[in-house]
């Protein structure tokens, strides 16, 4: 096969990234595996490798609850996706992270505990192969039924980042 045919090949049909397995824990020290737990349905996830980067989120949370969680809105039937924030202490943050992720426990709403997670490990080598070079910006991910990148963002909320992700999830 030609360079220039499998070239052509991915653009036509399309080349989707797994998205790296990680081990995480729900406030209530549940544990999901993501992408493995999430297959079945499509799924949005935020990862936050800083308080900064929680900072950059703080944008996006409403109108993501709003269109995506919150089922006593029309958007419930239009939707039927996994949302998840990942907050991610890897590097130097996982020496810190039991004090902080008990006062994060603490303090998060029981009714947000299938949304929040929590990663602690490495995850230098999938931050290459994902391309996330700031560690201080909030990244999105849209994963399809198989766990596959299939859209990826960075910054801040944007009315046309969140339509295009609503396109994407959309019944």
């Amino acid at each position: 096969m030609s360079t220039f045919f499998f070239v052509l090949l991915l653009t036509v049909v399309g080349y989707a990234q797994d998205f790296p397995s990680i081990q995480t824990t729900k406030p209530d020290r549940s544990e999901e595996r993501i992408p493995e737990d999430l297959k079945g349905s499509k799924s949005i996830l935020f990862l936050a490798f800083t308080k900064q980067a929680e900072t950059v989120l703080e944008d996006w949370y409403y109108p993501v609850y709003t269109m995506f969680i919150d089922e006593s809105g029309f958007n419930a039937l239009a939707y039927d996706c996994h949302v998840k924030m990942v907050m991610m202490f890897t590097g130097v943050g996982q020496s810190i992270s039991d004090d902080i992720l008990d006062k994060i426990r603490d303090n998060v709403d029981p009714s947000m505990n299938d949304y929040v997670l929590f990663y602690q490990g490495d995850f230098g080598q999938a931050m290459k192969e994902l391309d996330l070079k700031k560690k201080n910006d909030a990244y999105v991910f849209v994963l399809d039924e198989d766990g596959k990148i299939i859209y990826q963002d960075q910054g801040q909320y944007s009315e046309r980042k969140l339509d295009k992700i609503a396109e994407l999830v959309e019944l």
